[in-house]
Order: C-alpha cells, then structure tokens, then sequence
C-alpha cells in the first residue's frame, strides 16, 4: 500500500469556487438591492409628482377641490390610487404664490417619508419623498 501525499496548498483548488463567492456575493446583492429600491424611489417620486401637479390643478379650476379639507381628501384619494399611503399633514397648498419663476400660481407640495428597508443601510438612498406641483390660478 503506498501513502497517499496531500497536494501541496497551492495547487489544492477545491474551495475556490467558495471563497470567490462569499467575496462577491455581497457586492452583487448589495447592487441589486441599489437597483431594485432606486427603481422604487423613481416610481414613488414620479407618482407623487402626478399627485401634486393634479392637487394643484383641481385647486385651479374644479369647484371639488375649493376648501383645504377638499384638496387634502383629492391628494389623498389620488395617492391612493398609485398605492402611496398619504395623509393630510404631508400636503401643503399655497394659492396665489410664484412657482418656477411664474407669478399667480397654485403650488402643492408633498412630502413623505420613504419606507425602505435599505434607507440606513445603502447610502444614498433618501429618507423622503418630496414633490412640488404647480398650476396657473384661473
């Protein structure tokens, strides 16, 4: 019977598949979760974005939107509808103001906080969603 010699360390490439995953594997998910939750970002923006702008322009020229308690309920029914949880405090309206170098206009602004389980963990990734809307006074 003949002893077997262990293969010098070098030469031993059994584990390298391992090593090279647990030095990437952190790297592509924290990536991927970047991407996923800076996609949701946009999309929570730009839906808080259409609120506003449509906050304001019922403030301009629908009779359902002429008392602060009116244009809070459209702001918030509106959210609604793309799934944001919105409540009162978080609208602001403003008749009559100068919105993006133009006088007389309606400007609504929303802020909320982005809920995220990535918010403290990625950097970069903001705490809250703020959305400015504007629209002529007629």
């Amino acid at each position: 019977m003949t002893a077997r010699h262990p293969r010098p360390l070098p030469a031993d490439r059994r584990g390298a598949t391992v090593v090279e995953f647990a030095l990437l594997a952190p790297v592509f998910l924290s990536m991927l979760f970047a991407i996923v939750e800076g996609s949701r970002f946009l999309w929570i923006k730009q839906s808080v974005k259409e609120v506003a702008f449509s906050t304001a322009r019922c403030t301009s020229v629908s009779a359902d939107c002429k008392t602060p308690a009116a244009r809070t309920d459209y702001a918030v029914g509106r959210a609604r509808t793309y799934g944001q949880r919105l409540v009162a405090t978080d609208v602001v309206v403003t008749s009559g103001t100068t919105c993006n170098a133009a006088t007389g206009m309606v400007k609504v602004v929303i802020s909320l906080p982005f809920r995220s389980p990535v918010v403290g963990l990625l950097p970069g990734i903001p705490a809250d969603v703020t959305a400015t809307g504007c629209y002529p006074l007629l």
